[in-house]
Formats: C-alpha cells, sequence, structure tokens
C-alpha cells in the first residue's frame, strides 16, 4: 500500500525530509517516487530499516557516480531530475564530506534557479506587455497573469530557499540562537 507524504521543500529545508524518509523507513516505508500532484513523496511498503538518508545533485550523472557512492557505504534510493537520495547505514560518512562540495551544489543550484526566475518574468512580463497592446480581454490576460504567478512560485521560491541555504553555508556564526 502506498503512503503519500508532503514535503517540506528541498530548497528550504532538505534536513526535513531526509529524517522524515529515515522515519518512514524505520516504520517498514520504502520512498519510492515523487508525486507530483501532492507535491511529496510516495512511500511503498517494505521492511522495516534503520538507514539514514543524505542527497546530491548531478545533472546526467554516469554510472561511475552512482559507483562512487556505493563504495562510500550509499545506496542510490531516487533521482527526480538533477536531485539524487541515498540510504546508507547511520554512522556512514556523510554523502558531503567537506563544506566546499555543499557550497558547489547550492551555489549552482542558486544559480539554475535565477536563470529560470529571469525567464519567467521576462516571458511573463512580455506576454502581458503584448496582450495589453494588443487589447486582448481582461480575462484572458489574467488566466495569462495567474499562469505566470504560478511559474514565478515555482521559480522564485526555490531560488529564495537555496540562497538561504548558501548564506548558512557560508555564515553559520550568523545562525539565530533556538529559543529555551
Amino acid at each position: 500500500m502506498s503512503t503519500i507524504r508532503t514535503g517540506s521543500g528541498l530548497a528550504f529545508t532538505p534536513e526535513k525530509d531526509l529524517e522524515m524518509f529515515a522515519d518512514m523507513a524505520r516504520r517498514g516505508k520504502r520512498l519510492t517516487a515523487v508525486s507530483l500532484p501532492h507535491h511529496g513523496w510516495r512511500f511503498d511498503d517494505a521492511e522495516p530499516e534503520d538507514v539514514v538518508f543524505d542527497m546530491a545533485y548531478q545533472a546526467n550523472p554516469s554510472d561511475e557516480y552512482f559507483d562512487l557512492f556505493r563504495a562510500a557505504g550509499w545506496t542510490p534510493v531516487l533521482s527526480y531530475g538533477h536531485i539524487h537520495f541515498f540510504k546508507a547505514a547511520p554512522g556512514t560518512a556523510p554523502v558531503h564530506t567537506t563544506i566546499e562540495s555543499r557550497l558547489e551544489e547550492m551555489v549552482s543550484n542558486r544559480d539554475m534557479y535565477a536563470r529560470y526566475s529571469a525567464v519567467v518574468i521576462a516571458v511573463v512580463v512580455l506576454a502581458l506587455l503584448g496582450l495589453a497592446a494588443a487589447g486582448w480581454p481582461t480575462v484572458p490576460t489574467m488566466v495569462l497573469a495567474a499562469l505566470g504567478a504560478v511559474a514565478l512560485v515555482y521559480t522564485i521560491f526555490p531560488l529564495v530557499g537555496y540562497s538561504r541555504q548558501l548564506h548558512r553555508l557560508r555564515h553559520p556564526n550568523l545562525e539565530a540562537p533556538h529559543a529555551q
């Protein structure tokens, strides 16, 4: 039986999703897919296991890419676009052994979503200006504006999230202290 769980947002708090994956594995639920209609994760019944999860970003990975993770004790679980999830026994060295490798991924993700955001903004602005100049009725223009807003959410929110992660990685001492 499948279970769908909503994610917390990989661009903002990936550690929460990774912990959810581990918790679900302990409960006998295996991560099997991304659930796009629910913007979450699908888990199928499996044997309970005590594992930890980690992730890495790589566009068009080779077989050797995954072999490196296997050699380090990480089993590939799921790939979604350029995001790859792995599981391992507790105590296995993390996927990112240096802050530099993590920073490199965050810079790459931030830059990718900055490009996506710029393209979406340009297309939406040009389309709206074109429709206004052509004298299109208000309703189709508003529909296009709403679709553009949705596209912006899916590009700007990750841009903000990856930018925040990058800032936290570069300035770990600026984290706000937790309330007592």
